[in-house]
């Protein structure tokens, strides 16, 4: 079980923007929702960040970013957390 390492437990925004396009996939989010908007307003990295530095977490074990940038899943489909869209229009299986 990872508690720290390779930032486990740091809140990625780009995390939170694929769970809501999956949401939106299969049908329990509207597909006009502002997916951004509404990361911003939840998520919360900055008290994890403040938290961080409170501990005295050196720099180099705080991600640079709030997103873990393209992911690439086990079929090779990738997810761009700045174009969530364009992935949900790439999948052959969704309900949306």
């Amino acid at each position: 079980m990872k508690f720290w390492r390779d930032n486990a437990s740091y809140p990625y925004k780009s995390h939170d923007t694929w769970f809501l396009t999956e949401n939106i996939r299969w049908g329990y989010l509207p597909p006009d929702l502002d997916i951004k908007a509404t990361v911003d307003k939840v998520n919360r990295e900055d008290l994890w960040r403040e938290a961080a530095k409170s501990l005295n977490v050196p720099a180099a074990q705080i991600p640079a970013t709030p997103s873990r940038g393209i992911e690439t899943f086990f079929d090779g489909v990738q997810f761009n957390p700045d174009d969530p869209k364009a992935y949900l229009n790439s999948l052959a299986i969704k309900k949306v």
